[in-house]
């Protein structure tokens, strides 16, 4: 199975170096965009559903995704396991120092912030769902925290937290049977460059 986790297109937090975390910020234009281009480059690629967190931003991402693939946007389906990480107090705060706070994200102990053991284990448990769904391929729309968590986890803190900056609408790709050993294949995948394309068509 292959499953295309995207982070969602940007926000206007994004662009102001704002932390979400799970306020719920609407996609401006230019993320809208990213989420169309990100879809085009999905398309062709045998996605049979579209599953995405909660959150408006993502969810909006998702429909636009569905959209471009020849799937429908009601089709889309919230899962409460992509969600966001609970940054706590970094919620709302504008990004100053972000070495402090990438060395922060990657710790189990910061005062209010979902621990990185807990948000592994639920985006984990979200892949196994989306396993469970017996699709053979399925785009997921997630956020950049709680992406790169799963990275870390699945490849051993060799990409992820406190390593990987992800672009707004990137497409990481991973694989793996039903029963689990998931890997990643690809990573920050950047939507609107043309080898991206490339590269998703030559691992059909």
């Amino acid at each position: 199975m292959k499953i295309y986790l995207i982070r969602h297109g940007e926000t206007d937090w994004n662009h102001i170096n704002r932390f979400q975390g799970r306020e719920d910020i609407e996609l401006n234009a230019a993320g809208i965009a990213q989420a169309v281009r990100c879809g085009q480059t999905l398309q062709g690629l045998g996605i049979e559903a579209v599953y995405t967190s909660p959150l408006k931003r993502a969810h909006c991402t998702g429909e636009e995704i569905a959209a471009q693939i020849g799937l429908s946007r009601d089709g889309v389906e919230p899962m409460q396991e992509l969600i966001e990480r609970d940054l706590g107090p970094f919620s709302g705060q504008l990004v100053k120092d972000k070495k402090e706070y990438f060395a922060l994200a990657a710790g189990d102990h910061v005062e209010g912030m979902e621990p990185f053991a807990d948000v592994q284990k639920r985006m984990e448990r979200a892949i196994g769902l989306l396993a469970a769904t017996g699709h053979q391929a399925v785009a997921a729309v997630s956020h950049g925290a709680a992406i790169n968590v799963l990275l870390a986890g699945l490849t051993n803190h060799e990409i992820g937290t406190g390593k990987t900056r992800l672009y707004n609408g990137a497409i990481n790709v991973i694989e793996g049977p039903q029963t689990g050993g998931f890997h990643v294949l690809h990573c920050n995948l950047p939507p609107d460059d043309p080898k991206t394309r490339q590269i998703l068509q030559q691992g059909q």
